[in-house]
């Protein structure tokens, strides 16, 4: 029987959009309802309300090649912006000339910045760490007023609560994107300054753990890069141009591929000669993920997520948009079960050879096929984190950039990881 999807909106709840996706989406959220509610807690305001300035990047053809610069202003991007904070690992920069001329969509430490595609209404904090920035035009500048704290409207608009706000205002069918003119109206529940600096602060909080965090992930690259001379050994990759390579008797074992003598390859097998090797499926027991079935998964109250590819990002497992399985799955399919400290490696696709280590307590994870597991074997006396720096390391990732399959999809092969070796510092 077809039941039909009737709702009633009152005339001071409408606006300028005249497709019912929207107002059937924030009816079905009970935000009507909310809206009209007298309180003494907060009170219901757009993001017009609350901000001096909404306004977007410019058009793409405002930026031209020559206006990128090694050192200048910061000109973000969608991928810098995520709900953890901003990401400065892959910053591009464009000169202050450029920026003069797009100065309409500078911006300052403190201002919020909103993807409009992409990860729609992904929201985070400019830090201090540059004096000025600017954006592409698939992002927008929000500049709050004084008295708005500007981690709690991140806080909430990155919340599952304040992203299917936002998605209400969407449009645009195979691209879903969000204009100024609709990012102005979404509401906003503004507590009391004192609630306010509450969640702020905890928000600040915890990206100053994650900036500690990524700073001594990074100390820890630079002293395993050191020991590693991985200097050293780009040079000597970079030095050779031949198209030819010429193998000795003492580099050759039983395989007979040429992919496995690649000179590349063979360049950094004599390089780390003299080094402590260890093959790295001594130190870890291997598992491939499982090809869950759509009709697998699950909508209902349940605590067993499926770990996908697109869950991991910047180092980390993103649990927002992770989808649900049946607890009774975790039991039927215990070889595919992540443990605290396990390392996941993607293993094929644009993302091959990104890696992550799993470290959530309060969840149950289970694999899909695109990754891989990796689990220390009893009685390894080397670190999961040790051996997840390697993965990462620039001595991994070289030797991987030589050997991986190339098909419709790069991928990375079971006879791969079972030669690989892990120099032990």
């Amino acid at each position: 029987m077809q039941v039909n999807n009737v709702a009633w909106v009152e005339c001071k709840f409408i606006d300028d959009r005249m497709d019912s996706s929207s107002y059937i989406t924030q009816i079905n959220m009970g935000l009507f309802d909310i809206y009209k509610k007298e309180s003494t807690d907060f009170q219901i305001k757009t993001l017009d309300d609350i901000c001096n300035k909404i306004i977007d990047g410019p058009f793409g053809s405002d930026i031209l090649e020559e206006d990128y610069v090694e050192q200048g202003v910061p000109f973000i991007r969608v991928q810098n912006i995520t709900e953890y904070g901003f990401e400065d690992s892959n910053l591009v920069f464009i000169s202050e000339k450029a920026n003069k001329r797009i100065i309409r969509s500078e911006c300052r430490p403190g201002d919020l910045v909103f993807t409009k595609t992409g990860r729609l209404g992904t929201v985070c904090v400019l830090n201090n760490e540059y004096s000025n920035y600017n954006i592409r035009g698939d992002l927008a500048k929000l500049q709050l007023k004084s008295h708005i704290d500007p981690y709690y409207v991140m806080s909430y608009l990155n919340s599952n609560f304040g992203t299917k706000i936002t998605n209400s205002y969407s449009s645009g069918s195979t691209r879903g994107r969000i204009l100024i003119s609709n990012i102005k109206k979404i509401f906003t529940p503004i507590p009391s300054p004192e609630i306010q600096k509450y969640i702020g602060d905890k928000v600040r909080k915890a990206e100053e753990l994650r900036e500690e965090a990524k700073r001594l992930k990074k100390e820890a690259e630079e002293i395993l890069s050191e020991k590693l001379n991985v200097k050293e050994l780009l040079l000597k990759i970079n030095k050779y141009t031949e198209k030819h390579n010429w193998i000795n008797d003492s580099d050759i074992n039983d395989r007979m591929d040429a992919l496995y003598y690649n000179p590349q390859k063979t360049i950094i097998r004599r390089f780390y000669k003299k080094y402590d090797l260890r093959k790295l499926n001594t130190l870890v027991d291997y598992k491939k993920g499982f090809a869950f079935k759509s009709e697998d998964y699950c909508h209902s109250s349940t605590n067993t997520f499926l770990l996908r590819v697109s869950d991991i990002s910047n180092n980390e497992v993103n649990m927002d948009n992770m989808i649900k399985l049946s607890d009774k799955f975790y039991q039927e399919y215990i070889d595919f079960n992540l443990f605290n400290e396990d390392i996941v490696m993607v293993v094929t696709g644009n993302t091959t050879g990104k890696s992550v280590i799993i470290n959530n307590s309060k969840s149950k994870l289970l694999l899909n096929q695109n990754a891989i597991r990796m689990r220390l074997k009893d009685g390894t006396n080397v670190s999961t984190y040790y051996i997840e720096l390697i993965l990462q390391s620039q001595y991994f990732q070289t030797l991987l950039k030589y050997s991986l399959y190339q098909s419709v999809q790069p991928f990375i092969s079971m006879e791969f990881l079972n030669e690989v070796k892990i120099p032990i510092i």
